[in-house]
């Protein structure tokens, strides 16, 4: 893995090398005031050998600063945008989005039409309940304010538990404007259960993987309301690709394969 400071933006570059016609790129889409950490145990996976990985710290999280960026989902999308075309212009693409991250995956993805493979959504966005974490910036006035109580609540959590330890970490990179700003407007999007409703209705393949212990009974329901293409996992945080990565990495690749005919 190399990293790189791209259009502003810290990148984790690895895995495959070769032409991109035979090494297909996987752009990582961290969640909610987390960073491309979370995705740093997958480099060490053979998901590397077959793919090229990138995670990026979108703007204002993680080590990459928001300076000339907007906080909107829409803002993280155009420059989400410019990265992909900085640095894979050409050949098929893949995302794997993580919580909120998978709203920016397929708002990406309705954008980049026949370039986009596939969508691999870990426990993404469907309903308004699925914004339990960044949707608590609506209810502040200011964003210090939010961004030092959500800290204080995730430290909370974390007590003994080394992956809510790590998520902390990358909160408290993140600049404050950023959190609030973005959480605030994922409550507005989340509205009528529209990330939901996205997925479903993306041109692109779109499998939505899970674990029932970590999701809210509306979005249980909504998948199977909706008849989402949907698989499950077990004995994993909502974090699997930290926990378990060995496992996730299979099914990224067993879904990638099949519909990059690899």
């Amino acid at each position: 893995m190399i990293t790189t400071v791209t259009n502003g933006m810290f990148l984790r570059d690895g895995g495959g090398t070769g032409a991109p016609a035979q090494v297909p790129a996987l752009w990582l889409l961290h969640g909610f005031s987390d960073s491309g950490l979370a995705f740093r145990n997958l480099f060490k996976t053979g998901l590397a050998d077959r793919y090229r990985l990138l995670a990026p710290d979108l703007p204002g999280f993680g080590v990459s600063r928001s300076e000339g960026y907007g906080f909107t989902i829409d803002d993280q999308v155009t420059a989400l945008l410019n990265l992909i075309n900085s640095k894979t212009p050409d050949g098929p693409i893949g995302f794997v989005g993580h919580s909120v991250g998978s709203i920016l995956a397929v708002e990406a993805a309705k954008k980049m039409t026949a370039r986009c493979a596939g969508i691999f959504s870990i426990e993404g966005n469907l309903t308004e309940a699925d914004a339990y974490f960044s949707g608590q910036a609506a209810d502040y006035e200011d964003a210090d304010t939010f961004k030092r109580e959500f800290a204080s609540k995730i430290w909370a959590k974390g007590d003994g538990d080394p992956i809510f330890r790590h998520y902390h970490a990358s909160i408290m990179f993140a600049e404050a404007n950023a959190m609030w700003g973005f959480g605030r407007d994922v409550r507005r999007y989340s509205a009528g259960d529209r990330p939901g409703h996205a997925f479903g209705e993306v041109d692109a393949p779109a499998l939505y993987y899970w674990c029932a212990a970590n999701t809210p009974a509306s979005s249980v329901d909504f998948i199977a309301n909706n008849g989402l293409s949907n698989e499950t996992f077990h004995d994993a945080s909502h974090w699997p690709m930290l926990d378990i990565p060995k496992t996730v990495a299979e099914r990224i690749n067993a879904f990638f394969q099949h519909h990059l005919d690899l």
